[in-house]
């Protein structure tokens, strides 16, 4: 198995990328994790609105999910990939959006996962540090534990081997945290992380929506990221501030 990974922008592009059918013979959405999403373009839609309230310029995180040929994997397979890459880059559960869809093209099965950087909980840009070395990690890890195959060296390429001098290094003394399970239908949660300058305020879930007829995609838009920024969400529905 293969994943790449790489740091981009745009919203719109992103959008047709993963549901363009192209040269792929299919296209299918495995997850929209953001529960007020109905579509690919509403959900890129809804992580540009939490990450608009930055000054990040490149708040989407992609990768590809590149099993070897022959191979298919099933959607519960990529989700399980999909969350210890997740765990490794350092992104919270639950607290970034994120969507999967699959591309088959000449009968070979591929997945893009794309996560917003941007905290639901904090507002502030994860960075995923050495993203492509973790990258390259998580796949050895999960083809062992997934029984997947691994990719062939290159030609004049010698696949490593362990120290024979019984020496441990680094990695090999660092403990692999259990991955914790995520369901394919996502709900943010209301728990604030504990950091200094954040306040613990509870979260409202529903504002005055309940007592005065909002519209409905004003309800969405609180719930999903404007009571994170209050200020945002009062500039883009001016005509709520005094209800």
């Amino acid at each position: 198995m293969i994943i790449k990974s790489h740091i981009r922008g745009g919203y719109l592009s992103a959008a047709q990328y993963m549901k363009d059918i192209g040269e792929n013979e299919k296209t299918r959405i495995v997850e929209i994790s953001d529960p007020a999403a109905k579509n690919l373009d509403e959900a890129f839609l809804k992580m540009w609105e939490v990450a608009g309230c930055t000054k990040c310029k490149k708040p989407l995180h992609h990768i590809s999910i590149n099993p070897m040929k022959g191979e298919r994997l099933t959607d519960k397979q990529v989700l399980a990939i999909a969350d210890r890459c997740e765990e490794v880059y350092g992104y919270k559960m639950f607290h970034h959006q994120r969507v999967i869809v699959e591309h088959i093209k000449d009968d070979r099965q591929h997945f893009h996962v794309v996560w917003n950087r941007v905290s639901l909980m904090t507002g502030r840009t994860v960075w995923p540090g050495h993203h492509w070395k973790k990258s390259k990690q998580v796949a050895r890890e999960m083809e062992e534990r997934l029984g997947l195959k691994r990719p062939e060296p290159r030609q004049g390429k010698k696949p490593s081997a362990p120290k024979a001098n019984g020496t441990r290094t680094k990695k090999q003394t660092k403990r692999t945290a259990a991955p914790a399970t995520r369901s394919a239908t996502v709900k943010t949660t209301s728990t604030q992380p504990k950091g200094k300058g954040i306040k613990q305020n509870p979260v409202p879930t529903r504002p005055a929506a309940q007592k005065k007829d909002w519209p409905e995609q004003a309800i969405m838009d609180w719930k999903v990221w404007g009571h994170l920024f209050p200020r945002r969400f009062f500039i883009k529905w001016p005509e709520l501030a005094n209800t």
